[in-house]
């Protein structure tokens, strides 16, 4: 059968876009590739063409966080990475019953990004 889906992203509405964006590449090492609105309203962001996150101006009272997992080759790896950067909310990796290993982070507006992988 011929694919019919071609990508993923995630949306976070938030207060600042800029500033949202701006963490994502310096604590997880992602990439801004579009920026819209002047205002800045929209932003796309991109680590290694697998997992984008596009942040939404929001002027909601109050913004539901929310929750993405990425399934990584290296959990590992991507931790050493990733701890080295000085951010607040960090878990260590461990490994569940359900075969993953996996750790969380939390960005300044209290989304959850959980990066893991399957184990034997």
């Amino acid at each position: 059968m011929k694919k019919k889906l071609s990508h993923f992203a995630a949306q976070f509405p938030v207060y600042d876009p800029e500033i949202a964006a701006n963490w994502y590449m310096e604590k997880l090492g992602f990439d801004i590739i579009f920026k819209w609105g002047e205002p800045v309203d929209y932003i796309v962001t991109n680590r290694e063409e697998a997992v984008s996150i596009h942040f939404i101006r929001s002027e909601a009272e109050k913004i539901e966080p929310r929750v993405i997992y990425v399934f990584c080759f290296d959990v590992d790896a991507v931790y050493e990475e990733l701890s080295s950067n000085k951010i607040v909310h960090i878990t260590k990796p461990i490994n569940h019953e359900y075969k993953m290993r996996d750790f969380e982070v939390k960005d300044p507006y209290g989304n959850m990004i959980v990066f893991g992988m399957g184990i034997n």
